[in-house]
C-alpha cells in the first residue's frame, strides 16, 4: 500500500495558535520570576526581567489578534523570531553567557522543530546562533556588558576571547545536533501519523464497503422473500384445497405427490420466514418502537408453547427462573426469538427421555443469564466456532437428518448483540450443549 505524505501546513493553523498558548504561560512565568528574583535578590535589577515578560505577552497580545491576517505560517516564523530576541535580551540582563535562561535556546530548537519543516527549523536555529554569538561579542568588546547577578562572581569568560569563540562553537554545535535529532524525531513521528491516518481511511472506506454490500443484500434479501413468500402461500392454499378435497376427487398417486409437494414448500415458506427473521433481527429498534418487557413472562410463554413439542419426543422440558422482576427494553418479537431458537433446537436435538432445562437469573451487573442446557447429541469440538455462521448446521447434526436451515443460531446471535449482549457456548460431544445468553435489563420493576 503506497503511503502518500500529508502536507505539513495541513497542521500549521493549530500548531500556531498553540504556540500562542504556550507563549501566555512563558510571559507569566518570567514576570513571576522576576518578583520572586526581587524578594530573593534585593539587589538585582528586576525592572528589565519584568520588563521582558510585559514585552513577550505584548507581542502575544498582537500576533493574537493579527493571527488571521499574517496567516499560520507566517505567523510560526513571527513568533519564533521575536523569541529568540527576547530570550537574547532577557539573557543579556541575567548574566550573558551565563545567564539561567540560555538553555532556554535549545528548549526552543525542540520546539522550532515540532512546529515547522526541517528546513524552516535549520535557518531559525543559524538565525538562534547568530543572535547569541553577536549577543556575546557585543559584550565581550565592552558594548553592551552583561548584567551580573547579584551574589555571582564577574565571569573571567569575557577576558579571554578564545574562551567565549570555543564556548559559541560548542553551543552551535549543540543547537545543530538538537536541530538534526529534534526534527529527526519528528519527522518518524509524523510518518507513522500519516500512515496510521492513511490506514484509518482504509479501514473506513472498507468498512463503508462492507455496510453498504451489507444493506444491498438485506434489502434483496428482503425483496426477494416478499415477492417469493406471497406466491408460495398462495400455491400451499391451492394445494391444501386439493388435500382436502374440496376441489373434487384425485387419485391416490396424486394426493400423494401433492402432499410431498405441499412438505416442500412448508419447508422454502419456513426459511423464507427465517431469513425474514434473520434481517429484522439485525436492524436496531428504535427508541419510541421500545417496550418495557417482563422478561421471565416471556420466557415461560414461549417455553409454555414448546412443551407440546418436548412431550411428543418425550424430553423433560424443566424451567427454573429466579428473576420474576427483571424488565427488558426492547421488541418483544426479538426477545421471543431469541427463546424460541434455543430451546426449540435443544428440544430437537435431544433424545427420548433426555432433559431440556431452562435457567435465568439477574445478575449483579444488571445483566439478566439465560441458559439453555440439554442432554442432546452436543457439538464436535472442531466445529464449535462456526455454529453461529449462517446456513451451517454441525456435522452431526446433519446426520440425525433432522429439519433445519442452519438460520437459528445466526438469528440469535445477532439479536442479541443488537441490543448490547453476549451468546456463548459450551458442549460436549455426545453429552449435551448448553447456550448462555446475558442480555442487558434497562429497569426493575417495583
Amino acid at each position: 500500500m503506497e503511503i502518500r505524505i500529508i502536507p505539513l501546513d495541513k497542521a500549521v493553523d493549530e500548531r500556531a495558535h498553540w504556540l500562542v498558548r504556550l507563549r501566555w504561560i512563558a510571559g507569566a512565568a518570567v514576570i513571576l520570576f522576576g518578583l520572586v528574583a526581587a524578594l530573593a535578590l534585593p539587589e538585582m535589577r528586576v525592572v528589565p526581567v519584568i520588563g521582558v515578560g510585559l514585552a513577550i505577552l505584548a507581542y502575544n497580545v498582537l500576533i493574537h489578534v493579527g493571527l488571521p491576517h499574517l496567516g499560520p505560517k507566517r505567523s510560526l516564523h513571527l513568533q519564533i523570531l521575536l523569541d529568540w530576541l527576547a530570550l537574547a535580551v532577557l539573557c543579556h540582563i541575567t548574566g550573558g553567557l551565563d545567564s539561567p535562561f540560555l538553555p532556554f535556546f535549545i528548549f526552543h530548537v525542540i520546539l522550532a522543530g515540532m512546529l515547522v519543516s526541517r528546513r524552516a527549523c535549520l535557518r531559525h536555529g543559524l538565525i538562534a546562533i547568530v543572535i547569541i554569538s553577536g549577543m556575546a561579542m557585543l559584550e565581550y568588546a565592552g558594548f553592551y556588558p552583561p548584567i551580573q547577578l547579584p551574589g555571582f562572581l564577574p565571569s573571567p569568560r569575557y577576558d579571554n576571547l578564545h574562551y567565549i569563540l570555543l564556548f559559541l562553537g560548542s553551543f552551535s554545535i549543540l543547537i545543530l545536533l538538537t536541530v538534526y535529532l529534534s526534527t529527526t524525531v519528528i519527522q518518524h513521528l509524523r510518518k507513522g501519523e500519516e500512515k496510521l491516518m492513511q490506514l484509518q481511511d482504509h479501514l473506513s472506506d472498507a468498512y463503508d464497503g462492507l455496510r453498504r454490500a451489507d444493506e444491498s443484500k438485506t434489502r434483496f434479501v428482503r425483496i426477494v422473500s416478499h415477492e417469493i413468500r406471497s406466491p408460495l402461500a398462495a400455491t400451499q392454499s391451492m394445494l391444501r384445497v386439493i388435500l382436502d378435497g374440496l376441489a373434487g376427487e384425485a387419485s391416490a398417486k396424486v394426493v400423494d405427490l401433492i402432499r410431498r409437494s405441499s412438505c416442500r414448500l412448508n419447508e422454502l415458506l419456513g426459511l423464507i420466514n427465517e431469513l425474514l427473521d434473520l434481517i429484522r433481527g439485525g436492524q436496531p429498534v428504535a427508541e419510541e418502537e421500545k417496550q418495557d418487557i417482563p422478561l421471565e413472562a416471556v420466557i415461560r410463554k414461549v417455553t409454555g408453547d414448546l412443551g407440546a413439542h418436548a412431550a411428543h419426543k418425550e424430553v423433560r422440558l424443566e424451567i427454573q427462573l429466579d428473576s420474576q422482576d427483571a424488565i427488558f427494553r426492547g421488541d418483544s418479537q426479538d426477545l421471543e426469538r431469541i427463546v424460541v431458537n434455543l430451546v426449540s433446537n435443544a428440544i430437537t436435538y435431544t433424545p427420548e427421555f433426555g432433559v431440556v432445562k431452562v435457567t435465568g437469573r439477574l445478575e449483579p451487573d444488571h445483566f439478566y443469564r439465560l441458559e439453555v442446557a440439554d442432554t442432546g447429541i452436543g457439538i464436535p469440538p472442531d466445529e464449535r466456532p462456526r455454529i453461529f455462521e449462517e446456513f451451517y448446521r454441525a456435522s452431526n447434526a446433519k446426520s440425525e437428518k433432522k429439519e433445519g436451515t442452519g438460520l437459528g443460531l445466526a438469528i440469535v446471535k445477532v439479536t442479541v448483540e443488537k441490543y448490547g449482549g453476549r451468546i456463548e457456548v459450551a458442549s460436549e460431544l455426545g453429552k449435551g450443549t448448553c447456550f448462555t445468553v446475558r442480555l442487558p435489563v434497562i429497569s426493575l420493576a417495583s
